[in-house]
């Protein structure tokens, strides 16, 4: 029962706040579309992947925005490439959310939302991911359920504490055949400091039913001077009976040179670990240690950063038992491609 009231929280406080709001004039509402397309080219141990090697859309997106009053604002984005018969409806939906804010500190949200963990990777839209650790390929970072949010009196802080949809919900229904209801329960700081911008979170994540899995994530911004920036992620998993730092872990570092506002270059590297045996980790799984390295290169041809060229080239290397590992010994990708977004209202 104390369980219960617990996860029901969120929702209560958002119900007796919605019912003390009065109503008021709707505002404008903005609709915008974004699309990608990549040419990629993929080789494992000089042996071509056909079912990744190609032209093909990446990602169109429809994005809406808006607001019901002062204190009501709402969004949706939903990939369109990825409605098919094979998928229900919100699956394809990465957020559809309503946002209460009674206060200037205080916002309450509640739909499908990305999950609080922290680390400036995982925060990428997918339309701005080009190649990623292997963690992030196998978290479902979208899920159903409310969250607070408190902004410090600066604005530079913000605090937020969110009760969601387990990640691993339908994995665990895949692989045992059993249909559960599982939890995630996160909180998350972000701030802003001079050069320094933390984006940290503890969370504990249900991967089976009653059976939990502690991630602690540090993800760091720097802004070294106003033409570097360098990204730097670091997530410890543990579960209770594999308890320890720096056995199971994660690490995504990206340092980015801005010659001019239309160029960007960057290289990146990022190293999966887990010398557990524990099976609490879904994401990377036990005997992994696969490492990656690679560097890119972007272009805006407009200064609004409508259109972006994009190229990029990655090498993995090392060991993955993730059965679906995108990741892999000997893998390298070659990508170039454009991105572009509009207004349509």
């Amino acid at each position: 029962m104390k369980r219960l009231i617990f996860l029901l929280l969120p929702f209560i406080c958002t119900g007796v706040l919605f019912a003390q709001q009065p109503e008021s004039t709707p505002n404008k509402v903005a609709v915008s579309v974004e699309a990608r397309t990549d040419l990629q080219y993929t080789v494992i141990n000089r042996q071509t992947l056909h079912d990744e090697t190609g032209i093909n859309g990446y990602i169109l997106n429809l994005k809406i925005d808006g607001a019901l009053s002062p204190n009501f604002a709402y969004s949706y984005r939903q990939r369109l490439n990825a409605v098919n018969r094979d998928a229900a409806f919100f699956d394809s939906v990465d957020w559809v959310y309503l946002k209460y804010m009674p206060t200037a500190h205080w916002s309450l949200t509640v739909g499908k939302t990305p999950v609080f963990v922290g680390g400036w990777e995982l925060d990428l839209a997918p339309i701005d991911c080009f190649f990623l650790s292997s963690f992030d390929y196998h978290f479902a970072p979208y899920q159903w359920g409310a969250n607070v949010t408190y902004t410090f009196g600066n604005s530079d802080d913000e605090l937020q504490f969110q009760v969601c949809q387990s990640p691993f919900q339908e994995e665990y229904r895949q692989s045992s055949g059993t249909a559960a209801t599982m939890w995630a329960y996160n909180l998350k700081w972000m701030g802003r400091h001079g050069f320094f911008k933390p984006n940290w979170s503890v969370n504990l994540l249900e991967y089976a039913p009653g059976q939990f899995i502690n991630y602690l994530s540090l993800g760091s911004q720097f802004t070294l001077s106003p033409k570097i920036q360098m990204e730097l992620d670091v997530m410890n998993r543990a579960t209770p009976d594999h308890a320890y730092f720096f056995k199971d872990y994660s690490i995504m570092g990206r340092l980015a040179y801005y010659p001019t506002t239309h160029w960007e270059l960057y290289a990146k590297g990022t190293l999966d670990v887990n010398n557990t045996t524990t099976d609490g980790d879904l994401a990377v799984t036990g005997g992994t240690k696969i490492g990656q390295v690679g560097g890119g290169i972007h272009y805006y041809p407009l200064q609004d950063k409508r259109v972006r060229l994009h190229g990029y080239c990655a090498y993995s290397f090392g060991t993955n038992t993730q059965p679906t590992a995108v990741v892999r010994d000997g893998r390298t990708v070659a990508n170039i491609g454009v991105t572009w977004r509009f207004k349509v209202h």
